[in-house]
């Protein structure tokens, strides 16, 4: 197994936790924020404006730029 391996297993557990989150958060009653209550959240100040930017940025530079 190479650092790419890992990495990507890495990057497709937290992948895999945040659907879980997803998916426990649409249940009726429950008491986990969905994704979008949490961005909405992180949006409402300037840094969390341009955490998001950042990291989204971050995301394409290294995921989609090849």
């Amino acid at each position: 197994m190479t650092w790419h391996d890992a990495t990507m297993a890495g990057y497709l557990l937290l992948v895999g936790v945040a659907v879980g989150l997803q998916v426990v958060a649409a249940r009726g009653g429950s008491r986990v924020p969905s994704l979008g209550q949490v961005v909405a959240h992180i949006m409402r100040s300037r840094a969390g404006r341009i955490g998001v930017l950042t990291g989204w940025a971050w995301v394409g530079l290294h995921f989609f730029a090849r």
